[in-house]
């Protein structure tokens, strides 16, 4: 079945997305359309947002431009001019295995390190060991 749905922007999208149809202002709030597809095996989700003319983006929102589609520019009820555009994300099942992963990888790291640490505790240096050496001598001796 294929079905159109609405979305917010700035906003999330996650299904079986077909395509992206339009962007425009609804009852003075910017909306994207969206095909939905049954027969499309993956899931995938995608992010709207917003940039308005003459913003500066830096960092991390820069890097999200560059990696975004254009969807259209809306001019609002107030004569403010928006650019939109989507960005792919992972969906909200994928992120979570990640997260897992990355929580299981980080248990394993503190286990590697602590192990490490007991390694480093119990082995002795050269120096050490020569003057322990020498301390049993003279006990001895």
């Amino acid at each position: 079945m294929i079905k159109i749905w609405k979305y917010s922007v700035p906003g999330h999208c996650e299904g079986k997305i077909r395509q992206v149809l339009n962007v425009e202002l609804q009852y003075g709030k910017p909306v994207v359309w969206v095909v939905l597809d049954d027969d499309i095996k993956e899931t995938r989700a995608i992010d709207f947002y917003t940039v308005g003319t003459g913003w500066e983006l830096e960092n991390g929102d820069a890097d999200v431009m560059r990696n975004s589609a254009y969807l259209g520019t809306i001019k609002d009820e107030e004569g403010y001019i928006w650019h939109c555009f989507a960005v792919s994300v992972l969906p909200e099942e994928e992120r979570k295995k990640q997260k897992e992963e990355l929580k299981e990888t980080q248990k394993k790291l503190e286990r590697v390190t602590a192990k490490l640490q007991e390694i480093k505790e119990a082995a002795v240096t050269p120096g050490e060991a020569n003057s322990e050496a020498g301390a049993e001598t003279e006990a001895k001796g």
